[in-house]
């Protein structure tokens, strides 16, 4: 198929808001809190709103090559209707209220590329509760645990003890609604996207601040005993969440990182930190880690795909070309749109082709064109172990499909976020009257292997762990041979 310069799939890491640098961080916030007013209109009327939800439509129509496959049209249109009633009942909608209800519309079809840009609208009288990123959230359950010993309202809790209700509202009740409004094919891979990145204010208090605002939050917790506990937690601004959440430690997917990098554990064991699929510099750096990794005899290679949200294609692919005896590719076809918005492309961008406007292509794999392994000495001839889990997605998903296929090695961890048919090469477009970003994307891929009348499903383990286990798994496995 014609895909010379790989498929540029989307990153996750390029569009949420991670702090990292807390002083300037807090400044931002500062400064966007006082000139917000100025450069945004504070509400909209039912009209702006309901024309916006009526180009939301139009957009995704227009862009998708398929937007209904997994949803009813039917369904989707009676969600719009509905949104515009509760939005037109406001008389004036806030930009976070209609946010609220744009991104429960968009997650409808369950798609991680197809989205509403979640980072730009603030309301300073939001009233938060303070603690929710003192929490890790159990994909399945829907329930809240601490990830450390904390204080909460006053009083101490230890790792592990469970936050169970909210103003009479049980934790899961408010998950489920919550993940409404969260794109994303899997479960998972949403628990992830709530559970990992920080968002202003985080998922949770979205959710809480459009459906239970409250001056005093009455909490629920039960410890690791089985003691239960009741307690106030007074409500918070944005400044205050902001002061507290920074003295939290910041999780390991979010940490800055390399895109790529490698260091040995052990004489014979080398882990290959694959972070984002990035392709600059990688070819080098593959070409050294492998040359050395031969002259000194490894044996065993971990690539640790857990953290990866996509990039480009062509990084999985030079990566496969060390692992494989076989000429590969990582789709069996892809559908592509050609509608106008698209056209006005770069020319680069779609590989020189231009069909007429509204157009639908679909390009099939072509062994003839599929990707070359690398010769006896230079592919690496030991064991390998990948490391998935629900954050693995969109191009780094792509490169777990073949690691898969090809049969590569051991896969161990979670099932990835990115699913083995799924939408990806996207473009936003912003929304005429609210101006939200909507991401879309114009093309869908078949991966290779992937049946299309299965159930839409990632890549799944051969050995099933929690992602945080994956590596000493792993290692387990070498230490005993298997």
């Amino acid at each position: 198929m014609k895909n010379e310069s790989g498929k540029k799939r989307f990153s996750f890491k390029k569009r949420v808001l991670i702090f990292m640098g807390v002083l300037l961080a807090l400044l931002a916030v500062v400064l966007l809190i006082l000139a917000w007013p100025l450069v945004h209109p504070k509400t909209y009327s039912p009209a702006q709103v309901a024309a916006d939800l009526d180009s939301l439509v139009v957009y995704i129509e227009r862009v998708h090559p398929d937007p209904y496959r997994q949803l009813s049209k039917a369904e989707f249109y009676g969600a719009v209707e509905q949104a515009k009633q509760r939005l037109s009942a406001r008389g004036k909608v806030t930009p976070m209220e209609f946010y609220y209800e744009a991104s429960r519309l968009a997650a409808m079809f369950k798609e991680g590329h197809l989205s509403v840009q979640s980072d730009v609208f603030i309301e300073r009288d939001m009233k938060l509760f303070p603690y929710f990123r003192a929490f890790r959230l159990e994909p399945g359950s829907h329930r809240l645990f601490l990830r450390t010993d904390a204080e909460i309202g006053g009083h101490g809790f230890k790792a592990g003890d469970e936050l169970q209700e909210i103003n009479g509202k049980s934790v899961s009740e408010i998950i489920d609604g919550a993940l409404e409004g969260v794109s994303g094919e899997s479960d998972g891979f949403r628990c992830a996207l709530i559970d990992e990145y920080y968002y202003l204010p985080d998922i949770l208090n979205i959710w809480i601040s459009q459906n239970m605002p409250a001056d005093v939050y009455r909490v629920r917790m039960r410890k690791s005993t089985g003691e239960q506990m009741n307690l106030d937690v007074e409500s918070v601004g944005l400044l205050k969440w902001f002061a507290l959440n920074r003295e939290l430690p910041v999780e390991e997917s979010l940490q800055v990182k390399a895109p790529f990098e490698s260091k040995m554990l052990n004489d014979s064991t080398l882990l290959f930190s694959f972070n984002e699929c990035v392709i600059e510099g990688l070819e080098q750096f593959l070409s050294d880690m492998f040359a050395k990794a031969k002259a000194d005899g490894v044996r065993y290679l971990i690539i640790d795909n857990r953290y990866n949200t996509g990039g480009t294609t062509e990084a999985g692919d030079e990566l496969c070309r060390y692992l494989t005896d076989k000429p590969f590719s990582s789709v069996e076809k892809v559908v592509i749109r050609f509608s106008e918005p698209i056209r006005r492309l770069e020319r680069e961008f779609l590989n020189g082709v231009m069909p007429p406007r509204d157009t639908l292509v679909t390009q099939l794999d072509d062994p003839a064109s599929r990707k070359q392994p690398y010769g006896d000495d230079v592919r690496f001839d030991g064991k390998v172990f990948l490391l998935n889990s629900y954050l693995t997605f969109s191009a780094a998903a792509d490169f777990a499909s073949q690691f898969a296929y090809y049969k590569m090695g051991t896969i161990v961890g979670e099932e990835t976020g990115g699913m083995t048919i799924s939408s990806g090469d996207i473009i936003t477009m912003k929304l005429p009257n609210t101006g939200l970003g909507l991401v879309l994307p114009f093309k869908l891929f078949y991966n290779i292997g992937a049946d299309e009348n299965a159930p839409v499903q990632g890549v799944k383990p051969d050995v099933e762990v929690p992602s945080s286990g994956a590596l000493d798994m792993a290692l387990d496995m070498i230490a005993s041979g298997k």
